[in-house]
């Protein structure tokens, strides 16, 4: 039994209830293995060794008294747990970020990790060659590719820089306008050459439109013109814009895509383009810590210069574009 307090003794503060957090190596150790999605990778992340990682996420099961993941064959998968500890966490590690580089910025070194947002389309075809080329210029420099179609937010650091196709109306964001693309709709040379060029919204026997599944995009802002006679039918229908695109580029189906992304496939026909289109604005974004970071504006100037020269209008044009449709709201789903 705990030993009874004795007049004259100095009164103490109980513990806090609840599980203690304050070791930041278990919360450093459980951000790996989230995002890494193995012991061995997340080890590989810190350079340190698995078993220290993996007694790290025991503690810190044990200090919550929760598993925070499932083991499977090959992989650990968060519980619900784990992706609410994340997100409550994700700011700790911004802050950690945003240090190292407060120390790098003095030197003014390229040191230090720099977090991209990007499309799927425009993070495969445009900033990942780029970052491969950054990182072989740059040995002390780290960059995080976060590839997904929804905005991240740059004020809450989930990301330092965002590829975006809208201006965003955020308060206390760096922006640049960087050049103009467009939407329009394509076919393999493959497909037009067994049906012929397409006059209408009427899609040749056999062949297929791919389009979205669960993520719907208007498609009035794009039609001009007479409109179809029937509602476009999605004979594919998945999220995956990278997914389409393969289909598409195996000869029988029709697809939107970025005319600065399809002039560089081989084979591939802008079909309707009086019918079908929709200006496209790409913008440069970032917080405030670019003005302090010398690793952020090396990744945010290299971007730049990449950026005007694809979207240049004698490198980005199409040579069948139609001319420029008014200005209208950003389709996300295509790009």
């Amino acid at each position: 039994m705990p030993e009874r307090a004795r007049p004259g003794d100095p009164v103490r503060a109980a513990p806090p209830a609840g599980p203690q957090l304050s070791d930041w190596n278990l919360l450093r150790s459980f951000i790996a293995v989230y995002e890494a999605g193995t012991l061995t990778e997340a080890a590989r992340r810190l350079a340190t060794t698995q078993p220290s990682v993996g007694r790290h996420v025991r503690e810190l099961e044990l200090a919550l008294g929760e598993v925070l993941f499932a083991r499977q064959p090959g992989r650990l998968k968060p519980t619900e747990r784990a992706h609410a500890l994340h997100a409550a966490i994700s700011v700790m590690k911004a802050s950690a970020r945003e240090a190292e580089r407060l120390f790098a910025g003095a030197r003014d070194a390229l040191v230090g990790t720099v977090r991209i947002a990007a499309s799927e389309v425009y993070a495969t075809h445009v900033v990942a060659p780029l970052v491969a080329r950054m990182l072989a210029e740059q040995p002390e420099l780290e960059i995080e590719l976060s590839v997904s179609n929804r905005a991240e937010n740059l004020l809450r650091r989930e990301a330092d820089i965002a590829v975006r196709f809208f201006r965003p109306e955020q308060d206390g964001l760096i922006t640049m306008h960087v050049g103009n693309t467009e939407l329009g709709l394509y076919a393999h040379e493959s497909l037009l050459q067994r049906s012929g060029d397409l006059e209408g919204f009427d899609v040749p026997e056999g062949a297929f439109v791919a389009g979205f599944d669960r993520d719907a995009t208007p498609l009035a802002p794009m039609v001009h013109g007479e409109p179809p006679a029937q509602p476009v039918r999605f004979r594919l229908r998945t999220d995956a814009i990278l997914a389409r695109h393969a289909a598409v580029e195996a000869g029988m189906g029709i697809a939107a895509y970025l005319v600065d992304v399809a002039v560089t496939k081989p084979g591939l026909r802008r079909v309707l383009a009086d019918r079908f289109s929709q200006k496209q604005e790409v913008w440069l974004c970032a917080h405030d810590e670019l003005r302090r970071s010398a690793s952020m504006r090396y990744v945010w100037n290299q971007l730049e210069r990449a950026l005007r020269s694809r979207l240049a209008p004698s490198s980005a044009e199409d040579p069948s574009r139609s001319p420029r449709p008014r200005r209208t709201s950003p389709s996300p789903g295509h790009r």
